[in-house]
């Protein structure tokens, strides 16, 4: 669990009138707490932040993620936090690092804690949190450039500086114009990301400061790193008839997307670079200020307003067809050979957030008390239309016919809601010095939760909302739902020095969450049943002046997640327009629990001067708990899927990171080995992939005070990795039958080199 946190700068302290604060935080009363203290239950290492940090090597838009042992990317949980508080209010729709970008307008990046992040967010989980860059006593500016091989640029570009009598500005802009390694015939660039951000910050005298944001985001990102490949048991793969993955496009040149209106029921094409666009607004007012006790209180306050729409091309199966099959071309010649199935989800959604976090802290003799609360209101909701369609299973396909359409069997897979949330909390913690030896964390907080609007759900024996081929609202009826909830979470940690540099460590958190809003727009109404989350981890760090070295077991389990499973069945006749034979996708609502035991031991190794090595690894075991549930199918078949005992899909049980770096003169060369073992990619576990390396490095070349090159490769090996599914084999016991089996998935990124170059003056 490697941390990369920059110290946060200094900020001077100076006298202000008390109405600011009463303004700011109306819904604070005086309380004398502790001042707060970044004090992680397990002492995991800070080091110098490098180029690789962060760095994703499957995307080059989002941070990477660092897992616990347990599925990321749930839908409340949002793994990027801004001064504090989410980007987003949920992962989906309005994906976080849609609406976010560290960079120059970044003064820091580090890792909540999941103890911190459980009681701030009440879910656990290892958490970016960066801190805006505000404005400076004098003018500074700050300038990224790159570019890679395959004609990326980004331009990343921070100015700031002081407005006189204590206020100050701070602008950023970022650009990114990437064609993607493997270019698309269909449009230039596969991200075209647009950001821009202004602050205005006052200095409070010596008691804080101030400060306002606004960012704007434009973001168009076509989402399209597939490809096919002749899958092995052993885990390997080859190429499929030379198709070069990560170099070549797997994505017809057709621009119009078609679908069902979900709510009209009309017909609509959609240019697919419309139809993959978020456009976010963000409004941040903070505040830190010491009152006149001596406690502190920050207030953080945002309102953001965004609209999403995102047109998923999904895999399916990869099938081989004859000419009788009823696929052509455009002119209507039949086609004969490999064919890739997808079904699309197109969301056209909204989110209007105001979230509000207020919290006093106090330094009182061996007690660090912090006293807050959250205020939190999101309007969200989405309508996702769905389709189907098929094109050549080669380079730059054609897309093929299906009965004279290019797209049919309309949303079989939508997804309709429309409501308010409201999340109100109270959270208390104290951080313990019990005597020389002896340190305690605890906290407690406890949040209650109000949700409400309108779905599609199928309710009862009514059966009007039942998903099928051309369904739409008219022929449905929207259901009103309102629910209350209490949820909470609680953890406590304590460290013991047994000796000089050994200390013994132990930490358990817990988290009580229920169903969220998004939950509701599936087929089904969700369960509200109470989901628990429980992480205990225990182990020993031993620090001396050239080694740090924490290792621990872990262990987290969780039940009653709600989850959308595509699940994939041969029609045995015909029906809904669909004929026998046809592989049906359906989406169906799981619920299900996980758990995991694991290891981990991280170090860092300084023995000698300019050299760091950053040591990482990872066993354990993640796994399914109570995971079945009975599809009904458009040809009325029920069929039971029992996954419970099985490997999570997707989640290694090995993961090696070795990091060294080395510094000398104006000179620093960094490596990046990481190694992740094999992983299921169907839910029986009958068939894997490899495990493989991901391979990072780069030189940086200080050429002065103010000008810095460096040059990043990734993928040094040049690795052909893949992932996925096969949509089809999900739920086979027997794999005798996928041998040079062709499939298609996602792949990592291909060898590239970039070159950049970073003025600061």
């Amino acid at each position: 669990m490697k941390r990369m946190i920059e110290k946060m700068e200094n900020r001077s302290m100076g006298k202000k009138t008390a109405w600011l604060v009463c303004c700011a935080a109306p819904f604070l009363t005086t309380m004398q707490v502790a001042a707060q203290e970044v004090n992680d239950s397990v002492k995991i290492q800070k080091t110098e932040t490098d180029n690789s940090a962060y760095t994703d090597a499957s995307s080059d838009s989002r941070p990477r993620d660092i897992s616990l042992g347990l599925p990321t990317n749930t839908v409340g949980t949002v793994p990027i936090f801004e001064d504090g508080i989410p980007v987003s209010y949920y992962h989906f729709q309005l994906y976080p690092y849609k609406s976010w970008h560290g960079g120059v307008s970044a003064k820091s990046s580090g890792q909540m804690s999941p103890m911190e992040s459980a009681m701030i967010y009440g879910e656990i989980g290892l958490y970016m949190n960066g801190m805006n860059r505000e404005g400076d006593d004098s003018f500074h500016s700050s300038i990224n450039y790159s570019a890679n091989q395959y004609g990326q640029h980004k331009l990343d570009v921070n100015v700031r500086g002081a407005l006189g009598k204590g206020w100050q500005y701070s602008l950023s802009t970022y650009q990114n114009f990437d064609p993607a390694s493997n270019h698309l015939k269909v449009n230039k660039y596969h991200d075209r990301h647009q950001f821009y951000k202004g602050v205005l910050s006052k200095q409070l005298g010596d008691r804080g400061k101030m400060s306002l944001v606004y960012q704007y985001v434009n973001y168009m990102c076509i989402t399209e790193n597939f490809g096919p490949f002749v899958y092995h048991l052993d885990g390997s793969v080859d190429p499929f008839q030379g198709f070069n993955l990560g170099h070549d496009s797997y994505l017809p040149e057709d621009r119009m997307l078609t679908f069902m209106d979900l709510k009209t029921g009309e017909v609509k094409s959609m240019d697919i670079t419309a139809a993959n666009r978020d456009e976010t607004h963000a409004v941040t007012y903070h505040l830190d200020y010491r009152l006149n006790n001596g406690a502190n209180l920050t207030v953080k306050s945002r309102l953001k307003a965004g609209h999403s729409y995102r047109s998923n091309r999904n895999l399916s199966s990869t099938d081989q067809v004859a000419a009788d099959q009823g696929y052509t071309y455009a002119d209507g010649t039949p086609y004969s050979g490999y064919l890739q199935r997808r079904y699309m989800t197109h969301f056209d959604a909204v989110e209007t957030t105001w979230i509000n976090n207020a919290e006093l802290s106090r330094r009182q003799g061996a007690h660090n008390w912090r006293l807050g609360t959250n205020l939190w209101y999101n309007h969200g909701g989405t309508i996702t239309s769905s389709a189907a369609f098929t094109h050549e299973a080669k380079a730059d396909p054609k897309t093929l016919y299906f009965k004279g359409q290019a797209f049919y069997n309309f949303n079989t897979s939508s997804e309709y809601y429309n409501g308010d949330e409201y999340r109100t909390d109270l959270y208390v913690k104290d951080m313990w010095k019990v005597n020389r030896r002896l340190d305690m964390d605890g906290f407690l907080r406890l949040e209650y939760l109000h949700l409400g609007g309108e779905n599609a759900a199928v309710t009862g024996e009514d059966q009007s909302n039942r998903r099928r081929s051309g369904f739409n609202l008219k022929e449905g009826h929207l259901t009103h739902f309102k629910e209350n909830f209490l949820n909470g979470s609680l953890g406590a940690s304590m460290n013991y020095r047994l000796y000089k540099g050994l200390t013994a460590t132990a930490e358990y958190v817990m988290t009580r969450s229920h169903t969220t809003l998004f939950n509701y727009g599936s087929v089904n109404m969700p369960i509200t049943d109470p989901s628990d989350t429980h992480l205990i981890r225990a182990g020993f760090s031993y620090q001396n002046s050239w080694a740090n070295v924490v290792s621990q077991l872990v262990y987290i389990h969780q039940n009653n997640m709600n989850s959308r499973t595509n699940v994939n069945h041969v029609l045995t006749k015909d029906a809904d327009g669909m004929p026998a034979g046809y592989t049906e996708t359906l989406t169906q609502t799981a619920v299900y629990g996980v758990e995991s035991l694991g290891w981990t031991t991280d170090a860092v190794l300084k023995p000698f001067k300019g050299f760091n090595l950053h040591l990482q690894l990872t066993l354990r075991n993640p796994q399914y708990k109570n995971y079945a549930f009975s599809p009904t199918f458009s040809d009325g078949v029920t069929e039971h899927y029992d996954f419970s005992g099985n490997n999570i899909t997707n989640l290694h049980k090995t993961e090696v990171s070795v990091d060294p770096s080395y510094s000398f003169g104006d000179w620093r060369i960094w490596t990046q080995f990481r190694y992740v073992s094999k992983r299921y990619i169907n839910k029986t576990n009958s068939l894997f992939f490899k495990g493989r390396w991901e391979t990072f490095g780069g030189i940086d070349y200080q050429l002065n005070k103010k000008v810095k090159l460096s040059l990043n490769v990734v993928n040094l090996l040049n690795q052909k990795g893949v992932s996925g599914s096969i949509g089809s084999a999900d739920l086979i016991e027997d794999a005798s039958g996928y041998e040079n089996y062709v499939m298609a998935g996602t792949f990592i990124r291909p060898f590239a080199t970039e070159l950049s170059v970073k003025v600061d003056f």
